[in-house]
């Protein structure tokens, strides 16, 4: 694991550089060939995508080249501000103009019900599926709740005990909204990058205590000790046992 640490501005800086050298990583200097596959990227939302968002606008990268994704998303309109996509338009996305890559939204069609969540669920599995070729996402970008919490993945909810999906639908998150979509925790820790965005000071007992106790009780424990490249972004000074 590798820890960055810098203020706000000095961190979105550190994000654009290090998206920069990503999106160049496949082919060095040259950049991607026309016949590789797409990168795949994974967005998260909250407060922590104000911070990652504008960093990736401000990258000097193919969007072209690039695929993004979500990591979760709340079972609202695209327009309503609790929407991660929304969020992503909105900073991102529209930004870019022409420029802007292919992006696969997580969608959800409240208006059929409780089955809808469920049934959105499995079409973004499936998607996932089809542009990964079943393979795993090249970086997601994530963010951390003060409880530990990462994508829509709660401590001790039983979405976490999902193995065999991509995808889940959550119909009780702890914290509003309640409906959601989520990848499973399986599936984000095949994620060959994650950056994780830790900023302000009420995320930092839950980051130190996850980097410091062997003990393993939130997804972000789970996370860091279990996913194979982690990268933690943060503004906070951290004390490693």
């Amino acid at each position: 694991m590798e820890l960055v640490v810098a203020r706000i501005d000095e961190l979105r800086l550190r994000l654009t550089e290090a998206f920069e050298r990503w999106a160049d990583l496949r082919h060095g200097h040259g950049g991607q060939a026309a016949q590789d596959p797409p990168l795949t990227c994974a967005l998260s939302g909250g407060a922590t995508a104000l911070i990652f968002l504008g960093a990736l606008k401000n990258a000097n990268v193919d969007w072209s080249r690039i695929s993004l994704f979500w990591a979760d998303e709340r079972a609202v309109p695209a327009t309503d501000p609790d929407s991660n996509y929304g969020v992503a338009d909105r900073m991102l996305l529209r930004p870019l103009g022409a420029k802007a890559p292919r992006a696969f939204p997580m969608t959800v069609d409240d208006t059929l019900g409780a089955s809808s969540l469920g049934t959105a669920a499995m079409k973004y599995d499936a998607l996932l599926a089809h542009e990964l070729k079943s393979g795993s996402l090249d970086l997601a970008l994530l963010g951390v709740g003060e409880d530990g919490h990462i994508c829509s993945l709660f401590p001790g909810h039983r979405a976490l005990m999902v193995d065999d999906l991509r995808v889940v639908a959550v119909e009780d998150a702890p914290k509003p909204p309640p409906r959601r979509l989520t990848l499973s925790l399986p599936f984000v820790l095949r994620t060959k990058k994650i950056w994780l965005i830790v900023v302000g000071p009420r995320k930092l007992p839950v980051l130190h205590a996850a980097l410091s106790k062997t003990q393993r009780t939130t997804p972000l424990d789970l996370l860091l000790h279990q996913a194979r490249d982690v990268t933690v972004f943060t503004d906070q000074v951290i004390r490693r046992a």
